[in-house]
Protein backbone atom coordinates (compact mmCIF):
# COMPACT_ATOMS: atom_id res chain seq x y z
CA UNK A 1 0.00 0.00 0.00
CA UNK A 2 2.88 2.35 0.76
CA UNK A 3 4.18 1.79 -2.78
CA UNK A 4 0.72 2.61 -4.13
CA UNK A 5 0.63 5.89 -2.20
CA UNK A 6 4.09 6.85 -3.44
CA UNK A 7 3.15 5.94 -7.01
CA UNK A 8 0.03 8.12 -6.93
CA UNK A 9 2.02 10.97 -5.39
CA UNK A 10 4.62 10.66 -8.16
CA UNK A 11 1.91 10.84 -10.82
CA UNK A 12 0.40 13.91 -9.17
CA UNK A 13 3.74 15.72 -8.97
CA UNK A 14 4.63 14.76 -12.53
CA UNK A 15 1.29 16.09 -13.77
CA UNK A 16 1.77 19.42 -11.98
CA UNK A 17 5.34 19.79 -13.26
CA UNK A 18 4.30 19.00 -16.82
CA UNK A 19 1.58 21.64 -16.70
CA UNK A 20 4.09 24.27 -15.54
CA UNK A 21 6.60 23.54 -18.32
CA UNK A 22 4.29 22.36 -21.09
CA UNK A 23 5.10 24.26 -24.31
CA UNK A 24 1.46 23.81 -25.29
CA UNK A 25 0.16 25.83 -22.35
CA UNK A 26 0.16 29.46 -21.22
CA UNK A 27 -0.64 30.92 -17.81
CA UNK A 28 -2.58 34.19 -17.44
CA UNK A 29 -3.19 35.82 -14.05
CA UNK A 30 -5.48 38.86 -13.80
CA UNK A 31 -5.76 40.86 -10.58
CA UNK A 32 -8.65 43.33 -10.44
CA UNK A 33 -8.63 46.02 -7.77
CA UNK A 34 -9.65 49.68 -7.41
CA UNK A 35 -10.56 50.38 -11.06
CA UNK A 36 -7.26 48.82 -12.18
CA UNK A 37 -6.22 45.47 -13.54
CA UNK A 38 -2.77 43.90 -13.62
CA UNK A 39 -2.35 41.09 -16.13
CA UNK A 40 0.65 38.78 -15.73
CA UNK A 41 1.37 36.20 -18.42
CA UNK A 42 3.88 33.36 -18.62
CA UNK A 43 4.35 31.36 -21.82
CA UNK A 44 6.91 28.87 -23.04
CA UNK A 45 9.46 30.36 -25.41
CA UNK A 46 8.95 27.51 -27.87
CA UNK A 47 5.19 28.06 -27.91
CA UNK A 48 5.61 31.80 -28.47
CA UNK A 49 8.11 31.23 -31.28
CA UNK A 50 5.78 28.77 -32.99
CA UNK A 51 2.82 31.14 -32.82
CA UNK A 52 4.75 34.16 -34.12
CA UNK A 53 6.24 32.19 -37.01
CA UNK A 54 2.75 31.08 -38.04
CA UNK A 55 1.41 34.63 -37.73
CA UNK A 56 4.29 36.21 -39.67
CA UNK A 57 5.39 33.71 -42.35
CA UNK A 58 7.29 36.38 -44.29
CA UNK A 59 9.38 37.44 -41.30
CA UNK A 60 12.89 35.99 -41.00
CA UNK A 61 13.10 35.05 -37.34
CA UNK A 62 16.70 33.89 -37.67
CA UNK A 63 17.85 37.49 -38.21
CA UNK A 64 15.09 39.43 -36.44
CA UNK A 65 16.24 41.99 -33.86
CA UNK A 66 15.27 41.63 -30.21
CA UNK A 67 13.35 44.92 -30.35
CA UNK A 68 11.32 43.81 -33.36
CA UNK A 69 10.64 40.41 -31.80
CA UNK A 70 9.37 42.02 -28.61
CA UNK A 71 7.10 44.36 -30.58
CA UNK A 72 5.57 41.45 -32.49
CA UNK A 73 5.12 39.41 -29.31
CA UNK A 74 3.46 42.21 -27.33
CA UNK A 75 1.14 43.10 -30.20
CA UNK A 76 0.21 39.45 -30.67
CA UNK A 77 -0.78 39.11 -27.01
CA UNK A 78 -2.81 42.34 -27.08
CA UNK A 79 -4.62 41.42 -30.30
CA UNK A 80 -5.68 38.05 -28.93
CA UNK A 81 -7.00 39.05 -25.51
CA UNK A 82 -10.67 39.92 -25.06
CA UNK A 83 -11.91 40.86 -21.58
CA UNK A 84 -15.48 41.91 -20.86
CA UNK A 85 -16.55 43.14 -17.44
CA UNK A 86 -20.29 43.61 -16.95
CA UNK A 87 -20.60 43.06 -20.73
CA UNK A 88 -18.28 45.99 -21.54
CA UNK A 89 -14.96 45.43 -23.32
CA UNK A 90 -11.72 46.54 -21.64
CA UNK A 91 -8.56 46.35 -23.79
CA UNK A 92 -5.00 45.87 -22.63
CA UNK A 93 -2.97 49.07 -22.25
CA UNK A 94 0.77 49.55 -21.92
CA UNK A 95 2.91 46.68 -20.77
CA UNK A 96 6.28 45.01 -20.90
CA UNK A 97 7.95 41.75 -21.85
CA UNK A 98 10.85 39.76 -20.41
CA UNK A 99 12.38 37.18 -22.72
CA UNK A 100 13.92 34.01 -21.33
CA UNK A 101 15.56 30.86 -22.63
CA UNK A 102 12.60 28.65 -21.78
CA UNK A 103 9.89 31.05 -20.60
CA UNK A 104 8.76 34.54 -21.57
CA UNK A 105 6.83 36.80 -19.19
CA UNK A 106 4.49 39.69 -19.96
CA UNK A 107 2.85 42.26 -17.71
CA UNK A 108 0.10 44.67 -18.75
CA UNK A 109 -2.12 47.30 -17.16
CA UNK A 110 -5.88 47.73 -17.61
CA UNK A 111 -7.51 50.89 -16.28
CA UNK A 112 -10.88 52.64 -15.92
CA UNK A 113 -12.47 49.39 -14.80
CA UNK A 114 -15.90 49.37 -13.12
CA UNK A 115 -15.94 49.57 -9.34
CA UNK A 116 -18.55 46.84 -8.99
CA UNK A 117 -17.97 43.79 -11.18
CA UNK A 118 -20.67 41.13 -11.48
CA UNK A 119 -19.62 39.21 -14.61
CA UNK A 120 -16.30 38.42 -16.27
CA UNK A 121 -16.13 37.06 -19.81
CA UNK A 122 -12.65 36.12 -20.99
CA UNK A 123 -11.59 35.00 -24.45
CA UNK A 124 -7.92 34.32 -25.21
CA UNK A 125 -7.15 33.26 -28.77
CA UNK A 126 -3.39 33.55 -28.39
CA UNK A 127 -1.57 30.30 -29.24
CA UNK A 128 -4.69 28.48 -30.39
CA UNK A 129 -2.92 27.99 -33.74
CA UNK A 130 -0.52 25.72 -31.83
CA UNK A 131 -1.90 22.19 -31.83
CA UNK A 132 -3.47 20.99 -28.56
CA UNK A 133 -2.79 24.30 -26.85
CA UNK A 134 -4.56 25.27 -23.64
CA UNK A 135 -4.47 28.41 -21.51
CA UNK A 136 -4.79 28.50 -17.73
CA UNK A 137 -6.56 31.72 -16.74
CA UNK A 138 -6.67 32.79 -13.09
CA UNK A 139 -8.50 35.86 -11.82
CA UNK A 140 -8.50 37.59 -8.45
CA UNK A 141 -11.27 40.06 -7.66
CA UNK A 142 -10.63 41.49 -4.19
CA UNK A 143 -10.80 38.39 -1.98
CA UNK A 144 -12.53 36.26 -4.64
CA UNK A 145 -10.46 33.95 -6.83
CA UNK A 146 -11.02 31.32 -9.48
CA UNK A 147 -9.17 29.46 -12.21
CA UNK A 148 -10.38 28.14 -15.58
CA UNK A 149 -8.79 26.24 -18.43
CA UNK A 150 -9.39 27.59 -21.93
CA UNK A 151 -9.09 25.15 -24.81
CA UNK A 152 -10.81 23.90 -27.94
CA UNK A 153 -13.66 22.41 -25.91
CA UNK A 154 -14.86 25.85 -24.75
CA UNK A 155 -13.53 27.78 -27.77
CA UNK A 156 -10.97 29.43 -25.48
CA UNK A 157 -13.74 31.38 -23.77
CA UNK A 158 -15.18 31.32 -20.25
CA UNK A 159 -17.70 33.30 -18.23
CA UNK A 160 -17.51 33.87 -14.49
CA UNK A 161 -20.14 35.41 -12.23
CA UNK A 162 -20.36 36.50 -8.63
CA UNK A 163 -22.94 34.34 -6.85
CA UNK A 164 -23.40 34.15 -3.09
CA UNK A 165 -20.20 36.11 -2.60
CA UNK A 166 -18.25 33.60 -4.70
CA UNK A 167 -16.65 33.88 -8.12
CA UNK A 168 -17.99 30.88 -10.04
CA UNK A 169 -17.71 29.71 -13.62
CA UNK A 170 -20.71 28.91 -15.74
CA UNK A 171 -20.97 25.19 -16.47
CA UNK A 172 -18.57 24.08 -19.18
CA UNK A 173 -16.92 20.92 -20.47
CA UNK A 174 -13.58 22.65 -20.82
CA UNK A 175 -12.12 21.83 -17.42
CA UNK A 176 -11.11 18.23 -18.03
CA UNK A 177 -7.60 18.68 -16.67
CA UNK A 178 -8.81 20.31 -13.45
CA UNK A 179 -11.24 17.45 -12.99
CA UNK A 180 -8.46 14.94 -13.54
CA UNK A 181 -6.22 16.70 -11.04
CA UNK A 182 -9.03 16.73 -8.46
CA UNK A 183 -9.65 13.03 -9.02
CA UNK A 184 -5.96 12.27 -8.47
CA UNK A 185 -5.96 14.27 -5.23
CA UNK A 186 -9.04 12.39 -3.98
CA UNK A 187 -7.51 9.01 -4.85
CA UNK A 188 -4.27 9.98 -3.16
CA UNK A 189 -6.12 11.01 0.01
CA UNK A 190 -8.17 7.80 0.10
CA UNK A 191 -5.08 5.65 -0.45
CA UNK A 192 -3.21 7.47 2.31
CA UNK A 193 -5.97 7.10 4.89
CA UNK A 194 -6.49 3.46 3.92
CA UNK A 195 -2.78 2.82 4.43
CA UNK A 196 -2.81 4.57 7.83
CA UNK A 197 -5.85 2.55 8.92
CA UNK A 198 -4.25 -0.75 7.92
CA UNK A 199 -1.04 0.22 9.66
CA UNK A 200 -2.90 0.92 12.91
CA UNK A 201 -4.78 -2.39 12.65
CA UNK A 202 -1.50 -4.23 12.13
CA UNK A 203 -0.04 -2.64 15.24
CA UNK A 204 -3.07 -3.69 17.29
CA UNK A 205 -2.81 -7.30 16.12
CA UNK A 206 0.86 -7.46 17.02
Amino acid sequence: MKKLVLSILFVLLSYSSAMAHNPLSAVYYLELKDHLGILSISVSQDGLNEALIKQHPLEDFTTITTIKYKELAVQYIKDNFDLRLNNCEYPINDGGIKLGNHQTDFKFILDDLPKAISTIIISINAFRENEQHQTIFSVALATLKNKVILNEDNDYTAKLQIKNNKLVQESSDGNKHLGLLLAIVVLLSLAYFYWIKNKKNSLIVL
